[in-house]
């Protein structure tokens, strides 16, 4: 009882440090974000902070990953390949939404070359494991969906939500989203079909 205790404490701390941080970054902008502002705002010591994220820019970057995972860090399983990829490319506009996000760390991203790696393989980790789950899904119902393809897939719906909201200041709408879907992403992993 009192390990799962300390636990939840321990995870409430990482939260209250993780939330400071992207708040931080939201009002200040990277890089006038220290950690020591980040411990002050979340009512934590540096020492704690360190033992878990040994840079500001890994912090961050574990920041961006709980926010962008939310609640459920897999792909949809819908029912049909189709919605799956819907609501994947759905998944992608909310966790460029809201303060804190990838998008208001874009400079920092091509300034700080530590930041720049861990949330490159943060991303293209979250598109391969969510592609390679796509089709494996998809074989299980019988549909017809290219494994090999399934990651780079994901990550072209990535680029593709990223640049939209960056170039037209916010996210493609749902008839745009479904419309990617269904012209690109769709004839990709069935191979033309």
């Amino acid at each position: 009882m009192a390990e799962r205790a300390a636990g939840r404490r321990s995870r409430e701390r990482e939260d209250a440090i993780l939330t400071a941080a992207l708040e931080l970054v939201s009002e200040l902008g990277y890089g006038r974000v220290t950690t020591d502002a980040i411990a002050a705002r979340a009512s934590a010591s540096k020492m704690t902070m360190y033992r878990k994220w040994p840079s500001k820019a890994v912090l961050i970057a574990d920041a961006l990953r709980r926010q962008s995972e939310g609640p459920a860090p897999i792909a949809a399983d819908t029912g049909s390949l189709r919605s799956d990829l819907v609501a994947t490319v759905d998944g992608i506009v909310r966790s460029m939404s809201g303060g804190g996000n990838l998008l208001n760390l874009a400079d920092a991203v091509r300034d700080d070359p530590e930041l720049r790696d861990l949330v490159r393989g943060q991303i293209y980790d979250r598109c391969d494991a969510d592609g390679a789950t796509l089709c494996a899904q998809a074989a299980a119902r019988g549909e017809p969906a290219d494994p090999a393809l399934g990651p780079a897939v994901v990550r072209l719906a990535f680029e593709h939500v990223f640049a939209r909201t960056l170039l037209n200041g916010q996210p493609p709408g749902p008839e745009e989203r479904e419309a990617f879907v269904d012209a690109v992403l769709l004839p990709v992993l069935r191979g033309g079909r």
